[in-house]
């Protein structure tokens, strides 16, 4: 789509909450992480992700408090923003878990009970704080939670390079201490070497937020399809009616669907 001039503002039905924005800063609106509604503080990330789960459950856009209320439709998120968490709780059956808190899910091992039930699945910027000794097993349950006509609502901080970047490569048996304000990683590698690292990234939010890679697009969707999925999408929707207006190519969402 055209771009829009510096400056411009947009109105907008927000599909999270249903509220009218009107003449919202498109500067906010087209950031990706930045609130942008005035009722539910909303992003254009969790807009995007809403959009997306109601055209794979219901075939068209529809925003979240239309959703019917069907808990035969079961979900999961992994540590989903509680803005959207709260609304889809109440109307599909959906349960948001969490690495680090009840109702706990370690992607990397799954209980049996899970596996084949769920109609979708939502990570969004998670798995780049997964150690990359369990990455492979993170992306095969992802699949293997779902049911045959389940989706998987995927997003990662990704970038067009050549090769994703794992920050700590040899990451086997390690732990983060805090010494004088700064955190430090300390890393015994399978074979016995001493590592530290100090220069680290950190995310917002509780639980384990260190970031362990920066991925490669090639790298996440050829993980996706080496785990099983049999079709995966970059999703650059472009729904200006409800405050979705992506600037960038890169850091977007992926669809990957059983």
């Amino acid at each position: 789509p055209p771009r829009l001039p510096m400056g411009a503002t947009v109105d907008f039905t927000c599909n999270v909450c249903g509220r009218d924005n009107r003449a919202a800063p498109l500067e906010q609106v087209e950031n990706r992480e930045c609130p942008s509604c005035a009722g539910c503080g909303s992003s254009l990330l969790m807009r995007s992700l809403m959009y997306i789960l109601a055209v794979e459950l219901f075939g068209q856009p529809r925003i979240l408090p239309d959703f019917p209320v069907d808990r035969t439709i079961a979900g999961l998120g992994m540590s989903d923003w509680d803005g959207y968490a709260r609304r889809l709780a109440s109307r599909l059956g959906y349960v948001n878990t969490f690495y680090h808190a009840e109702p706990r899910l370690d992607i990397a091992n799954v209980p049996e009970k899970e596996l084949g039930r769920h109609r979708f699945l939502i990570s969004s910027d998670v798995f780049e704080h997964i150690p990359v000794f369990a990455l492979d097993s993170a992306f095969r349950n992802s699949r293997r939670l779902l049911r045959p006509d389940g989706v998987f609502i995927f997003t990662v901080p990704f970038l067009k390079i050549p090769a994703t970047v794992e920050h700590f490569p040899r990451l086997h048996d390690f732990r983060i201490v805090e010494s004088g304000g700064k955190r430090v990683l300390h890393n015994r590698t399978a074979g016995g070497e001493e590592e530290v690292f100090d220069q680290l990234v950190f995310h917002g939010g509780e639980g384990m937020t260190l970031e362990m890679r920066m991925f490669s697009e090639a790298d996440v969707l050829r993980r996706l399809r080496e785990a099983g999925f049999s079709s995966v999408e970059i999703r650059i929707d472009h729904a200006p009616e409800y405050g979705i207006v992506w600037p960038i190519d890169y850091h977007v969402p992926i669809v990957a669907r059983a």
